[in-house]
């Protein structure tokens, strides 16, 4: 459950009006996933509480299985306070801890839940908390001996202990498509950069320069982190796509931003649902690196930015036709040729 902050603000004392929304990173990507026509099915868990009851209700008239989120009466359901800056970057308050969400075990893990599945999606922030963190990891140890797709996001508050840093180090290997953002990238290479350059980039990323220092940072965290396929997002200035034997830059679909707390939940749901289009199962695991990702990831990027339209990480998430029609006022807006 996110509230979030209506007027930006950096300081918690100040905001007063918080409207509330359907939140969380995986539920994200589940609700844009089915709201580009995917059949989704969300694992969670959420408390026996109104919170709980309203979150389930906000997959009601889409096409999300939720038979497999538990309710618990024992915790509550975890809520996510967020305020964004005057520079649109965002702070998180989560409360209270321990929460539902928190305690996913080992012992609820069940093979059905892959039943006519193709793709599994978890995130780094899963892999931050006891006991769900040994949850996840089995989850996608058992998606990859299954032949499922996994799809990472690595995002994970940074200061977090060893524990789940080495998790998330197994998770980024495990993955088919590991996808981080521009902080993310920083953070994993961050011994390796140099300061001055590091200050130039973080305030222009789309300078050509700049961009050409990031090509080379992804190419070298995709070989440091072990995945099949790294995607960078870069916020507004697009997004780098990379392979062992390619790499792609798709420009930014230019709109008028309200928040970005949403927009990479949207570029992830945009890829999977891109990745289904034409294949299927061990087809797309096959292919993933012959994949017109020019395309992709244009797509996601035109996703992403319709999700900045709106305080709400989850309303703005677009649908098919949004999206298509963004790409069809944009002339696609396709990037680099593939290097």
């Amino acid at each position: 459950m996110d509230w979030i902050a209506v007027n930006r603000s950096a300081s918690w004392q100040e905001p007063h009006t918080f409207i509330r929304s359907l939140g969380g990173n995986s539920a994200n990507v589940a609700l844009g996933l089915a709201r580009l026509g995917g059949d989704v099915r969300l694992v969670a868990k959420v408390g026996a509480d109104l919170h709980g009851n309203y979150l389930l209700q906000c997959f009601d008239g889409v096409d999300v299985d939720t038979a497999f989120v538990f309710q618990t009466d024992k915790f509550p359901t975890a809520q996510c306070y967020i305020l964004t800056d005057d520079g649109g970057e965002n702070l998180f308050f989560n409360w209270p801890r321990p929460n539902a969400c928190h305690q996913l075990t080992v012992d609820e893990f069940d093979p059905a839940m892959f039943v006519d599945a193709f793709c599994l999606h978890a995130t780094g922030i899963s892999l931050t908390v006891e006991p769900r963190d040994l949850f996840i990891i089995k989850a996608i140890r058992e998606a990859r001996q299954a032949g499922l797709l996994v799809s990472f996001d690595a995002g994970f508050p940074t200061g977090e202990g060893e524990r789940a840093q080495k998790l998330v180090r197994e998770a980024m290997s495990l993955a088919h498509l590991l996808k981080v953002n521009l902080p993310e990238l920083i953070y994993w290479l961050v011994p390796t950069i140099e300061p001055v350059a590091l200050a130039s980039i973080l305030e222009n990323p789309g300078e050509p320069a700049n961009l050409d220092v990031l090509k080379e940072f992804c190419r070298q965290f995709h070989q440091k982190a072990g995945s099949r396929i790294l995607l960078c997002t870069l916020g507004a200035y697009g997004s780098i796509v990379t392979g062992a034997d390619f790499q792609i830059f798709a420009p930014p679909h230019k709109l008028e931003a309200v928040a970005g707390v949403g927009a990479g939940d949207a570029y992830v749901a945009a890829v999977l649902h891109c990745l289904t289009r034409t294949k299927k199962g061990p087809e797309i695991i096959a292919d993933l690196d012959s994949m017109d990702w020019l395309a992709h990831a244009s797509f996601a990027n035109a996703a992403g930015a319709l999700a900045t339209r709106t305080v709400s990480a989850s309303e703005g998430l677009p649908s098919l036709d949004e999206v298509e029609s963004l790409l069809a006022v944009s002339g696609n807006n396709r990037g680099e040729i593939p290097t």
